[in-house]
């Protein structure tokens, strides 16, 4: 075999060995993804914990960001908020406790306004979470002049009664149908998820490089190897 043909099926095979190992290092990350997916779906199908009983004295909370918990109090019909930048909107409610605090709601999802929920709200059972991040956009245009891109605490606190708890309810949706609205999905949190799965992702990636550079420098050698066995010319 010529010096050529050598050096390139030895840099071709470094190529796929390196793009086999990039499948996997991304298939690793998948893992990854869906690890985080898994454990917020398994924390949201936990039994319900009663929100108040798992409130401190300062408004801080036990761990359950994610998790299902139950709630009553009245509702305060001026305060509530359309949420999103596509119809349909998530619908914010004010649910005034029965130790004085305050609490937002989201009863549900709808496609126009909606009549403001008031009176006293039963039992309800919902995914806790904290405000929402950030985000791009803004309300629909036929959206109500208070409506809000995304539903951050920071904003209704400035703007709602006192003292607002720093986190969410979103109904479950057999309630939302119940209060004849649509389902809103949860903004679940993220979790750690699964470390492993994103170490072996980069230790894949980082092998893929190294059988790159690796297949490069052995067919750099078959020239240094062929010049060695080259007989050298006689003294004149």
């Amino acid at each position: 075999m010529s010096l050529r043909a050598k050096q390139a099926l030895t840099v071709a095979v470094g190529i796929l060995v390196a793009g086999v190992m990039l499948l996997l290092g991304l298939w690793q990350m998948s893992s990854y993804r869906q690890s985080l997916v898994d454990i917020a779906a398994e924390r949201a199908a936990q039994p319900p914990v009663a929100l108040q009983e798992n409130t401190r004295d300062d408004g801080t909370f036990e761990d359950i960001y994610g998790r299902r918990v139950t709630v009553e109090g009245t509702w305060l019909p001026e305060y509530e908020r359309l949420v999103g930048t596509e119809w349909p909107m998530r619908v914010a409610s004010l649910l005034r406790l029965d130790d004085g605090r305050h609490l937002t709601v989201v009863r549900g999802a709808t496609d126009s306004a909606v009549t403001p929920a008031s009176g006293a709200s039963g039992e309800l059972i919902g995914i806790f979470t904290a405000g929402d991040q950030q985000g791009d956009g803004a309300p629909p245009p036929d959206a109500p002049p208070s409506a809000l891109p995304s539903l951050r605490l920071q904003t209704l606190v400035q703007e709602w009664p006192q003292p607002l708890l720093a986190g969410y309810v979103t109904v479950l949706p057999e309630t939302s149908e119940a209060l004849g609205l649509a389902p809103a999905d949860a903004e679940l949190p993220e979790q750690e998820g699964t470390s492993m799965h994103q170490g072996y992702a980069l230790q894949w990636w980082v092998f893929a490089g190294a059988a790159v550079v690796f297949s490069v420098v052995v067919a750099r050698g078959y020239r240094e190897q062929d010049r060695a066995a080259q007989p050298s010319l006689p003294a004149t």
